[in-house]
């Protein structure tokens, strides 16, 4: 009786945040998409993916690249290598190694640059014969126990390549100009690629698939070429460190997806990744006493979600396994490996890139007498299908006081801002992980798809959430960008005015917030 009364209760105003967020959505005539060939993307010019650097150490980073198939004779594409503390190579070459791209890998290599100085920035190129690859420039982290004055890091995900330009790519190269600006390490939380093509009734011309569903390993490795074709992530690539994860539209949403073996094994080709074993994502990163960086895989190893309850979201009245501690969206060896190394860390701050939201997207909150977590949840895929879980990890950092913990995660398609704490509902119970969402950088979002926008679900949302949502954006696209000290944090949420051109006039900072270090709390700045 207590489920039907709330929906009756949510009548009118809640049927329009259940639409606003769920996509309830006047139809669109569907745009003249251009004809597919159906022939994976191939790239031109002898290194057709660019450079890229990831993964970095104290004391190593893995550097990549891709040969052009055109370059092989039949042994395989002979590279070398060159690793120098200057972008003028010469006398300042540290290393030169060297490795065979190969046709088994899709001609993609992976070098393990070692023996590097802490704290230190390198320029890498490849060669082959008369053939060199543009510059990269890459950096290794501090020394564990030592501390940087400040660190910068950028997070972003979901660039579906035929919703429009890589803008916000181009922001954040920029930003490489300005010491004041330069960032130290970018997170890919995932939908790097999509296995789709055209899709949600948006198409900006000249960002043509050719291949509308990858199934097998070639057509994924055709998308991965594509999409590491664009000027603006080849930028981001050849300039900054990057730490990757993949997500469902990457070709797997959960455990025994049949085309992910194969989805899987084009991400190792064609990003540079440190597995702790065949496969694995989840892992994590030291940047000296700066932070711990926790990379989280909610994919490989989850529990199936619970079914989804309709406009207004799932009730856990309706569907109490999602209170269920031991559900889990990370499998319980994830989950374990995290807890550890969260309450074990000595570093100013605990990182963690996760591919779904975490704070609770909630069209109704807990009613009286109802178990904490209890609520009506609007996406049953990310953190809210696995409340007990969440409750699990909020509850161990709060029995070991762990403090400090910044969570950056992707796939909402949304820019938010949240404090979370074991209990939301209570607005004495204090915030163990601060969240920020970073958007997309192209893959639609409300206003695309036709959903209510920000004017209407913020206010809305924010009435039903008010102790932890901070902020949230549904309309623009782009990315989220912190400084780290031992003080505090910085986090801003960058936008290009554009994505449907080439360039953006503009970029604007949505907003800012500041966190004071052990105060567990954001302050909005503008």
């Amino acid at each position: 009786m207590a489920a039907v009364d709330r929906r009756r209760f949510l009548g009118a105003a809640g049927a329009t945040a259940g639409a606003a967020v769920l996509g309830a959505c006047v139809p669109r005539p569907t745009p003249d998409y251009p004809l597919q060939s159906g022939v994976p993307f191939e790239g031109t010019g002898p290194y057709p993916s660019g450079v890229g650097s990831g993964d970095p150490t104290d004391s190593a980073v893995l550097l990549w690249t891709r040969a052009n198939p055109s370059l092989d004779t039949g042994s395989g594409v002979q590279l070398d290598v060159e690793v120098s503390r200057t972008p003028s190579f010469g006398a300042d070459v540290v290393a030169v190694l060297s490795a065979v791209a190969v046709r088994e890998h899709d001609h993609c290599v992976t070098v393990d640059a070692t023996g590097l100085e802490p704290s230190t920035t390198y320029w890498y190129r490849f060669t082959h014969g008369p053939h060199t690859s543009r510059v990269g420039r890459t950096r290794t982290a501090p020394d564990p126990l030592d501390r940087e004055a400040r660190v910068r890091v950028a997070a972003f995900s979901c660039q579906r390549w035929t919703h429009g330009w890589y803008t916000a790519h181009a922001d954040l190269a920029s930003l490489a100009a300005d010491p004041a600006t330069d960032v130290d390490l970018v997170l890919s939380l995932g939908d790097y690629i999509y296995e789709t093509g055209f899709a949600d009734k948006v198409f900006v011309p000249g960002r043509e698939d050719p291949v509308q569903r990858a199934v097998t390993l070639e057509e994924f490795r055709g998308k991965y070429r594509m999409y590491r074709s664009d000027p603006n992530l080849q930028d981001v690539h050849a300039l900054y460190p990057m730490v990757c994860i993949f997500d469902n539209h990457d070709g797997l949403f959960e455990p025994g997806d049949p085309q992910g073996p194969a989805a899987v094994r084009a991400f190792f080709e064609h990003l540079p990744v440190r597995a702790p074993a065949p496969g694995r994502i989840d892992r994590r990163l030291r940047w000296g006493r700066n932070f711990d960086l926790f990379m989280t895989d909610q994919r490989s190893f989850r529990d199936l979600r619970p079914p989804s309850g309709g406009l207004l979201g799932t009730s856990t009245e309706d569907r109490p396994e999602i209170l269920d501690p031991s559900r889990s969206i990370l499998g319980l060896a994830q989950r374990e490996w995290l807890i550890d190394g969260l309450t074990g860390s000595d570093a100013d701050w605990r990182l963690i890139g996760s591919q779904l939201m975490f704070w609770p997207w909630r069209s109704f909150g807990r009613l009286p007498g109802r178990p904490r977590g209890s609520g009506v949840y609007l996406n049953m895929t990310q953190w809210d299908g696995y409340v007990g879980e969440r409750l699990v990890l909020l509850d161990a950092l709060e029995a070991a006081d762990v403090r400090d913990t910044v969570l950056f995660s992707g796939d909402s398609h949304v820019f938010s801002a949240a404090q979370v704490a074991p209990d939301v509902d209570d607005p004495s119970s204090v915030p163990r992980v601060l969240e920020f969402g970073g958007s997309s950088i192209t893959s639609n979002n409300a206003d695309e798809s036709d959903h209510p926008q920000t004017p209407i679900t913020r206010p809305l949302l924010e009435a039903v959430n008010p102790n932890h949502l901070r902020y949230f954006q549904s309309e623009r696209h782009g990315y989220c960008v912190a400084e780290f000290t031992s003080e505090g944090a910085r986090v801003q949420l960058r936008s290009p005015s554009t994505i449907r051109r080439p360039a953006a006039a503009r970029v604007d900072v949505l907003a800012e917030f500041a966190v004071e270090r052990g105060s567990q709390r954001m302050r909005r700045q503008f």
